[in-house]
């Protein structure tokens, strides 16, 4: 019986999103953005039938509950190149008056493994290099349906490209990076966007491994998805857990912090491989903007 109750509390726990709320201090930020609301939404997975289904229902409500100024992607929209129309009108009811961006994720360029080579790899607590093996103008394709697809829920796609906008007076500035893992993203143009007199920066990149690769000081905050906060994890008396995911364990959900910068990892909304979460239920993430250091739940 234990295993048949353990199997179906995973697909409940597959379909159990949260609206996680967290009080971010940041060091330097100005004291006008204090209180500043950032919805940070990952790995849909649109595509993939239920629960995902179920998960993506419950997010247009948490969504407008969180009440958010400023609402940001981090990729894997969807689980193939063709699911995402469904859900525009639900997306385009999300509403932010700083706007909403996006990245693309390795699933939205139709980028994956099999699963049991995913197992694999996770269970052996690896990440696995891999080549995308894509042609410019397959590549340059899907950017632009996924661009125009985007456009139509108004949410702007930042594909090695940079912003500016103004927050209640302040300049600021958001990046986004193509898909890291599969070499698609391109640092160094989008580092010449960087504006380093903008009091605020925030980069947007689908995979958290992105945090390796900055410079101390280029941006503030970054923000990230991928990992599904492992989606499968399983409780080890040496390793604290085993995340069942390609994409290790280095930088599996919630903050991290290097000098000059924090990086917010999200669990995601979707699953892929599997329909199934353990100990890793799926979440967006209200990160509340404070002047100071460290990051908390709301008091």
């Amino acid at each position: 019986m234990l295993p048949l109750a353990t199997l179906a509390y995973m697909v409940f726990e597959a379909q159990w999103l949260r609206l996680h709320h967290l009080r971010l201090e940041s060091p330097g930020l100005p004291v006008a953005l204090a209180g500043l609301r950032i919805l940070h939404i990952s790995d849909l997975h649109a595509g993939v039938p239920w629960p995902n289904e179920k998960a993506i229902a419950r997010l247009l409500p948490a969504a407008l509950a969180a009440v958010p100024d400023l609402v940001l992607f981090t990729g894997d929209m969807t689980d193939n190149q063709k699911a995402l129309e469904p859900y525009l009108e639900m997306l385009s009811r999300i509403k932010a008056p700083l706007g909403k961006y996006a990245v693309l994720g390795n699933h939205d360029h139709g980028l994956r493994k099999s699963a049991l080579h995913e197992f694999t790899f996770g269970l052996l607590g690896r990440k696995i290099s891999r080549d995308a093996n894509l042609s410019d103008d397959e590549i340059a394709a899907t950017v632009a349906r996924n661009r125009h697809l985007l456009g139509l829920a108004d949410i702007t796609l930042l594909n090695n490209e940079c912003v500016s906008i103004r927050a209640r007076d302040v300049p600021l500035q958001i990046c986004g990076i193509d898909e890291l893992t599969y070499g698609l993203a391109d640092l160094e143009a989008t580092r010449k966007q960087v504006d380093r007199q903008k009091p605020l920066r925030i980069l947007l990149s689908h995979s958290p491994d992105i945090i390796s690769h900055l410079d101390e000081g280029e941006f503030q905050l970054v923000l990230a998805g991928h990992t599904h906060g492992g989606q499968i994890c399983i409780p080890h008396p040496w390793r604290g857990r085993v995340l069942l995911s390609s994409s290790g364990s280095e930088f599996a959900d919630g903050l991290y912090r290097r000098p000059g910068v924090t990086m917010h990892v999200s669990r995601g909304v979707g699953t892929t491989l599997v329909p199934l979460r353990l100990l890793s239920r799926p979440e967006i993430t209200l990160l509340e903007l404070q002047p100071g250091q460290g990051g908390k739940p709301p008091a």
